[in-house]
Parts: C-alpha cells; structure tokens; sequence
C-alpha cells in the first residue's frame, strides 16, 4: 500500500509548483477566449492537472539507484498480450464455490496489478467525456496514447537517465489502461450529473468575460513587461554603439524606466488605440467615455500616475530612510516628513488596490486620475 501512497503524497508537495507554472498558460489561454478562467473551472482543469501528476508519479515512483538499476536481470518487457488473465488464472487462490477466497484473492499481485492500471486511467475517461467532450472513439485513442507514455516513460528507463528499465514495459497495461479510460468515459454521467455542463461552463465564463477583473490586467501588465524586458535585452547588445555618454545616461534605471514606459505605454498605446500586446493578448482595452480613439494626453496622465509617480515617491521613501542616521536636526526632521509623507500616500495607493479587490471594483487610482476605463474587447459568441 505504501507504494500507493508515496507517489500520491510527492504529488500533493510538488503540485503547487506545478499549479504556478501552468497557471500563466492557463489564464492567457482563457482569458483570450472566454475573458474568465472561473472557479470552477479552475477547480476542474487543476484537478485534472493534479490527477494526472499522481498518476506519472505512480508510474515511475519510487526511484531506485542507478547501480540497483545496473545490476538488475529482470526482463524489460512483457509482449504477449493476455499474459496477466493466464497469471490470474493459473496462481489465483480464488475458488468460486469457496467465498472465503474471495478476499485472499483480492489482495494477490495477479488481482491488483490489473484492476490498478484499469482504475488508473478511469479518471481520465470521465474528464474526456465531461471537459474535453471527446467521442468515445477519442477518448479510446487518448486512453491507449497516455498509456503508451507511461509505458515508454517505462522502457527507456525514465528517458535513459537509467541505464536499463527498472520497471517492466507490459502491453497488458496498455490494453487494462485502454479498458480503465473508456469505463470511465461510459460512467462519466454518474459523477457529472450535478456539475454543469462544458457548455453551461463556457457561457457562463463569457458572460463574466465582459467584466474586466484585476488579475487579467495584472496578467496583460506581466506580458507586457516580459515583451519590454525582452526587446530591451535585444537592444542592450547594441548599446556599444551608442554614444558614451548617452550609454551612461541610459544605464539609470529611472531614464531606462521614463523611456520603456513613453515609448510602449503612450505612444504605442495611441496608435494602438489603448491597447499593447499584453492587452490584445487577454482582449482588453484602454478607453475614454465619449471617444472612439484614446487621446495621447490621457495616456500620459495614465501612465505618469502609474509609473511614474510611484516610483518617485519609492525612490524618495527610500533615499530617506538611508539618511536617517544624519545628525543635523533640522535635516533629520525634514527626512522623516518627507519620508511619512512618502509612506503615506503609498499606503493610499495600496489601500486602494485592497479595496478594489475586495469590493471587485476594476478601477483603479491611476484609471480615475486620467478619466479611462478598462474594457473588455470580447465579443459575446464562443
């Protein structure tokens, strides 16, 4: 049982890890589609995604030594399909006409190893059928390709970090796995009947999509700076060719800063429209009330109270903080103002991001300073 359990028990500590790698694919996808992962979705698709770690991790776990791997003289491969019904067969205690063997037989190897890797992919079944709306003829196909994964994950000795299979490649798996995907595709309905259907699901986010919550911003202002970072890098190369002192100049961060965000956030986003590749990717956009095209002034204002602001007030709570240790009074009373002073009104913007998220309002202190709103660009049709 505790080979069971082991690999159950590494994928609960390494699946969030997974969870955060796969969420920005996950988001970006949804967002560009539907304008909404939703929580049930979410539940769904990372159940799904957490299932299917178990199921590797009982695959390949646990990981004996490379050396015990070396020395072992076990076959690496069973091919003569029906083997384990021959097994179950001929080493079964089981005796119909007997019900005290009933459980005894259930507890032997030749009794488990196939009612497991039927029950392995029997969840699989039920997602194809429920999520992914595959035909049976799919989920068949599906069931036998996953199966072959885990079966050549297992012939290469775990993609030949080992020098021979430690675990036996079996075709009988892939027929008991195949068997497992389609029950579970046929039993589908006796666990959905009281979730909503895919469809119900899919309208439901696209109705919701038409609201533009904080995270998918936080998701476009994270691609857009992955695409700065990024052209910035490109750029960075040619740098030698650039005048000294204008090299210098560009090496302070708040020049660097002043010149991505007027170049990608005002002057690309007004000819954009209001919006940048982050915004196009989840489908939203920049507006004003009353304008069919952004004007560049309030992109400015947008932007300066984002950025620009911000920064500066970081930058002054900051230098203060570092020069506390004057011992000129008067000097030390005007560092602490300015730093209170600092501090507070960064604590006014957080309060108001807080707020915003509590009260799932999608504008924020720089939106109402510059007169803009965040929509989204979705149409409503899947």
């Amino acid at each position: 049982m505790n080979s069971y359990i082991f690999p159950i028990k590494a994928a609960v500590l390494t699946f969030p890890f997974l969870a955060m790698l796969i969420a920005a694919p996950f988001l970006i996808y949804y967002y560009r589609k539907y304008g909404q992962l939703g929580k049930l979705r979410s539940l769904i698709l990372y159940s799904f995604v957490f299932y299917l770690l178990c199921a590797y991790y009982l695959v390949i776990l646990p990981l004996p030594s490379i050396s015990a791997v070396a020395q072992l003289t076990s076959p690496r491969y069973e091919l003569q399909l029906f083997q384990s019904w021959h097994n179950f067969i001929n080493q079964t205690v089981l005796q119909l006409n007997h019900p005290s063997t009933y459980l005894p037989a259930m507890k032997q190897s030749v009794f488990l190893e196939p009612v497991f890797n039927i029950f392995l992919l029997f969840p699989f079944g039920i997602y194809c059928r429920y999520y992914f709306k595959f035909s049976i003829g799919k989920t068949i196909l599906a069931s036998f390709c996953l199966s072959l994964f885990f079966e050549l994950t297992q012939l290469s000795g775990l993609y030949f970090i080992y020098p021979r299979p430690y675990r036996l490649f079996d075709v009988n798996d892939l027929l008991h796995n195949t068997i497992g995907g389609t029950l579970g595709f046929v039993c589908a309905p006796l666990f959905t009947f009281f979730l909503p259907t895919r469809n119900e699901l899919d309208s439901e986010s696209l109705e919701k999509g038409q609201r533009v919550t904080l995270l998918r911003r936080l998701v476009a202002l994270v691609i857009d700076w992955l695409v700065i970072s990024f052209v910035s890098t490109i750029l960075s190369f040619f740098s030698s060719s650039l005048p000294t002192r204008l090299n210098d100049l560009l090496s302070y961060p708040f020049v660097s800063l002043v010149l991505e965000v007027i170049i990608y956030f005002m002057i690309l986003m007004y000819f954009w429209n209001g919006q940048t590749i982050g915004k196009k990717v989840v489908r939203i956009q920049v507006t004003e009330n009353g304008r069919d095209h952004i004007r560049f002034s309030s992109l400015v204002k947008r932007y300066s109270a984002l950025y620009f602001l911000l920064y500066g007030l970081l930058m002054i709570f900051q230098f203060t903080l570092t020069h506390l240790t004057t011992t000129n009074h008067t000097v030390f009373i005007a560092y602490v103002t300015f730093g209170l002073l600092s501090l507070g009104i960064l604590l006014l913007f957080l309060f108001n991001l807080l707020y915003a998220l509590i009260r799932r309002k999608n504008r924020l202190f720089h939106d109402k300073a510059s007169h803009t709103y965040t929509i989204s660009t979705l149409k409503k049709e899947v």
